[in-house]
């Protein structure tokens, strides 16, 4: 994508207004971060284990923080993407690319079957409300409304939707878990206090391992991040790197903005997927309902009808069309931004010309998900099973990416690079996903 800038230098804002007015990209991925990770995976965790994972659930959402910052650092630092963020990490070449943009890359684009479940999922939902209609002609009328949606391509667009489908989510499901303790399924201190034993349940090795892949800022969306932080503008607005006390002021407030993003999206995801786990703890767990088959999203409105009463089924299936389609809507719109830019990246002839790369954005942009689309059409098992094969390969994603982004922090100049307390941080979240992935493998094959 091109660096040259489209926004005036300018100071960053200050007080909490001013860094609240200012966010955007965060609230962009958030639309990403809130969806069938905690909608679908979350909820069959809970129902499956019990509260005995709810630390792992707190762990998957907030832990990834310092690898989003730390992309976000790089793009502000550089004014460029993800793909171009990685290729300057060393070692082995393909194309003039580096290894980890590549592999990278194809990670990223080998998440698509938890996107064919999403899309499979929300055709799920409408004929649980519209049974008359067939599930072939709701997930084409889903893709339809996708592609008419993006069509424009503008991110001011695209952050207005987004916002208002993840606020409408959230309130939601904030409000059912404060209903759900004036109900029998009122949760305990003592069942909270059992979430806390770091127990890893080897019974849901497959889900739990998905769960760190698919809550919380995940691979896909940290990977989305520096598209949109450029599409905000944050790096126009700090202006070329400069040896400059102006320069470094600008650096330092727009980091500052950077950071207040970084962290609503963090926060947006812990308190969502949080009570997500809780309701599906207390009530799927006790009625012994695990989410599956076509219907997933119908067996999960149990957290709704039983908690607030069964007036409220159809508040939960708007609810959860908002969460799973915003996910569609931003992998859509981050994919075809991420498929132009790796393939000028890798050199295909004409993509120099900016005009050329808005018109393989918008093909791009109707050509992804009409391909989750034939998927949904040819996919003989249910939307549960991709989703959670896609978020197995969304943690798995996360390993190069956090090397890479690890790689790259220690070698920022000494007066531009993340605090001490960052760089710790960053390391224990690095041994984190990988000790993770490591004891579920070994407990999934063991069991």
């Amino acid at each position: 994508m091109e660096t040259t800038a489209r926004y005036e230098v300018r100071d960053a804002p200050r007080g909490l207004g001013g860094l609240l007015r200012n966010i955007g990209p965060g609230v962009v991925v958030s639309g990403s971060v809130v969806g069938s990770g905690e909608l679908l995976v979350t909820t069959r965790m809970g129902a499956e284990v019990g509260f005995v994972f709810l630390w792992g659930v707190i762990v998957a959402s907030v832990v990834k923080f310092f690898i989003q910052m730390e992309l976000g650092r790089q793009c502000i630092l550089h004014n460029t993407t993800t793909i171009q963020i990685l290729d300057r990490v060393g070692g082995l070449r393909l194309r003039n690319t580096s290894w980890v943009a590549w592999l990278c890359s194809i990670g990223y684009f080998a998440v698509m079957p938890a996107l064919i479940g999403i899309l499979g999922a929300v055709a799920g939902l409408m004929i649980t409300i519209f049974p008359g209609v067939d599930y072939e002609i709701w997930a084409v009328v889903a893709f339809v409304v996708l592609s008419l949606l993006l069509y424009r391509g503008l991110y001011e667009d695209l952050e207005k939707m987004v916002t208002g489908l993840v606020a409408t989510f959230s309130l939601i499901v904030i409000g059912s878990v404060l209903v759900l303790q004036g109900t029998d399924y009122s949760i305990s201190t003592s069942e909270l206090a059992s979430g806390f034993g770091f127990e890893m349940p080897a019974a849901g090795a497959f889900v739990a391992l998905a769960v760190m892949g698919s809550v919380g800022a995940t691979a896909v969306e940290l990977f989305m991040y520096p598209y949109w932080v450029r599409e905000k503008g944050y790096p126009d607005f700090v202006g070329p790197q400069q040896d400059t006390a102006e320069w470094q002021r600008r650096y330092r407030g727009w980091m500052r903005v950077l950071t207040t993003d970084a962290l609503v999206c963090t926060g947006i995801a812990l308190v969502i997927t949080a009570a997500y786990y809780l309701l599906g703890a207390s009530i799927l767990k006790e009625l012994n309902v695990l989410p599956q088959g076509m219907k997933v999203v119908e067996d999960v409105s149990l957290i709704f009808t039983e908690s607030i009463g069964g007036w409220a089924y159809f508040l939960f299936m708007f609810g959860g069309f908002c969460t799973l389609f915003s996910t569609l809507l931003v992998f859509t719109a981050s994919s075809g931004r991420i498929g132009v830019d790796f393939l000028r990246q890798v050199k295909v002839p004409s993509l120099d010309s900016e005009e050329v790369r808005r018109k393989l954005l918008r093909i791009l942009q109707i050509a992804i998900p009409f391909l989750w689309l034939i998927g949904t059409m040819v996919w003989k098992g249910t939307p549960l099973e991709l989703v959670l094969i896609g978020a197995n390969a969304n943690n798995l994603l996360l390993i190069p990416l956090a090397y890479g982004v690890l790689h790259l922090a220690m070698r920022t100049r000494e007066n531009e690079r993340m605090s001490l307390w960052g760089e710790l941080g960053l390391l224990f979240t690095i041994w984190v996903i990988i000790s993770f992935t490591v004891i579920n493998f070994y407990l999934k094959g063991s069991h």
